[in-house]
């Protein structure tokens, strides 16, 4: 299930998240940066996550004690994940 998992030193990081007990596994994670866009509003990109790691694809882990929280993207963000990732699916926000 793809989540958005803040961190508690404020990095937001998004990917296939596998809640456990006391450990969370997120798969193909990358770090949802803010920045300023052409006209000055803010706009998301992504950052990739240890990248060049074995659990980038596996997980990478992490105690449940170092996470503020766990929530979901909205879909235009979801959606930007999907296509980064190649699973080609898009969810409608809303139908005309």
């Amino acid at each position: 299930m793809i989540k958005c998992v803040t961190l508690k030193t404020a990095q937001t990081i998004m990917g296939d998240v596998d809640d456990m007990v006391s450990i969370v596994k997120i798969k193909k994670p990358v770090q949802v940066i803010v920045q300023p866009g052409k006209d000055g509003s803010p706009m998301m990109a992504f950052a990739p996550f240890l990248e060049f790691t074995t659990e980038f694809d596996t997980g990478v882990a992490f105690n449940q004690t170092d996470l503020l929280c766990i929530t979901t993207p909205v879909r235009e963000l979801e959606n930007q994940y999907n296509k980064m990732f190649g699973v080609g699916i898009e969810i409608v926000s809303s139908m005309p």
